[in-house]
């Protein structure tokens, strides 16, 4: 994706999983909608096809002054569909009137394009004398591989005709993946199909919530597809030691799965994750709720991985979540004591100052569970500081001398949490000398 925005100032949008990509100029607001329903795919708005269970299928782009709306909707259709055929006119503008057809526009193997006016329901004395509204819309379909955008511009009740061009040359500046990722359920059969091959021995098979079942052990896609979608040539390499890991561990005895504890106290360390995940998917593992919709959970690091500690574990070793968490925080201080972290700091001494860790570390949000690391940061940031944790490796920390910079980081933090491998929150926290509480700037 390397074309050039048709304006210097535009920002670009990257498409739902990837597929393709789009400038807009600053001015007009992007709306992301949800997963589309069962529902609405039987529905009228929507042509017979594949459609990608993931948040961000459909884009809205709003001009300023309500001048237009122009909606974008990402399909996977691998039925060789003609662009032709998804875009049924008779669906979208059912009452249409002057309909021509849109000359060049825009990236894709096929593609299609109309505008004219569509007629919008008046009151019948409006009618009665010639009072019908019209509307000016625009509706265009492309396809490159399986992957097809469908997009309509409807215009406001005013004619903006700024606008109308505006919307033409956001498509004409679409531009399609080289290598597009396919979407869940069929990242989730290549899955399956990789499983059975590598493990022919092993029953396996697909699981709800994005999971696939192998042996007795249930494995959660949802990181790992974030992963692929970053790098869709590289499936087997992102997907396979994971499941030889879960295979591993089913073969494991009472030793591995049930240690003393003074086999693996060293070890145990503390990690971060969001808590609704907790709650719904990992319920029977040791939690601490702490703060901004996120809880601490327990691990026990081995070499290339770590497992999370039971509860059953927990009572056997007869420890409280007090000791439990003590013990995490001691060996969480000595690993980043054995290893250093890095920081890349941006700004002056006199201004807002930004810091980031130089390296991901699956531990990295986890030390700011440290006091002591907070007494650090303070050297840099001063006595009060902001923090996001997007994903579990990787967070940020800005002083508070600037509000334009901490909205502006909270902004970046919303946006990267959607990318994460490991997402963990889009909220900003605030350290000061009392502890650690969710950030609100309006306190």
């Amino acid at each position: 994706m390397s074309r050039q925005p048709p304006q210097t100032h535009w920002t670009q949008h990257i498409g739902p999983n990837g597929w393709f990509s789009i400038w807009h100029p600053p001015a007009w607001k992007l709306d992301l909608s949800e997963a589309i329903s069962p529902a609405e795919r039987e529905s009228a708005e929507y042509p017979p096809s594949r459609i990608p269970l993931w948040p961000g299928a459909t884009i809205e782009l709003t001009a300023p002054d309500s001048g237009g709306v122009l909606t974008l909707s990402c399909i996977w259709n691998d039925s060789g569909a003609a662009v032709e055929e998804l875009l049924d006119l008779d669906r979208l503008f059912p009452r249409r009137r002057n309909v021509q057809r849109l000359r060049s526009f825009g990236a894709g193997e096929k593609k299609i394009g109309f505008q004219g006016e569509l007629g919008i329901e008046a009151p019948w004395w409006r009618i009665v004398f010639g009072g019908r509204q019209w509307r000016h819309w625009r509706a265009w379909c492309l396809q490159r591989g399986f992957v097809y955008v469908l997009a309509r511009y409807l215009q406001s009740d005013g004619i903006d005709h700024e606008a109308e061009t505006v919307a033409g040359m956001i498509m004409n500046s679409l531009e399609f993946s080289d290598d597009p990722a396919c979407p869940p359920e069929l990242f989730a059969q290549k899955v399956l199909e990789l499983a059975r091959s590598k493990f022919p021995l092993l029953s396996c098979e697909t699981a709800p919530d994005f999971q696939i079942k192998l042996g007795d052990s249930k494995v959660n896609l949802f990181n790992f597809y974030r992963s692929y979608v970053k790098s869709p040539g590289q499936f087997e390499s992102i997907i396979l030691p994971a499941l030889t890991t879960v295979v591993q561990v089913q073969g494991w005895g009472k030793e591995q799965t049930e240690p003393a504890l003074d086999e693996v106290k060293s070890r145990i360390m503390p990690m971060l994750y969001p808590e609704d995940v907790w709650k719904e998917r990992l319920p029977n593992f040791v939690g601490l709720p702490w703060v901004a919709g996120l809880v601490v959970l327990y691990v026990v690091d081995e070499s290339h991985a770590y497992w999370y500690i039971r509860d059953d574990l927990l009572a056997t070793w007869e420890l409280s979540l007090d000791e439990l968490h003590e013990i995490a925080l001691e060996n969480l201080n000595r690993y980043f004591d054995d290893q250093p972290m890095e920081f890349t700091v941006a700004g002056e001494e006199e201004g807002p100052r930004l810091l980031i860790p130089s390296r991901p570390d699956a531990y990295n949000t986890s030390r700011l569970l440290s006091e002591s690391f907070h007494e650090k940061l303070r050297g840099v940031l001063g006595g009060e500081f902001a923090v996001g944790t997007p994903g579990r490796d990787f967070f940020v920390a800005v002083s508070l001398e600037s509000s334009e910079t901490v909205e502006h980081v909270r902004k970046k933090v919303e946006s990267d949490y959607e990318q994460m491998d490991h997402p963990l929150s889009d909220r900003l926290l605030l350290v000061t000398q009392d502890g650690v509480t969710e950030y609100a700037p309006w306190v």
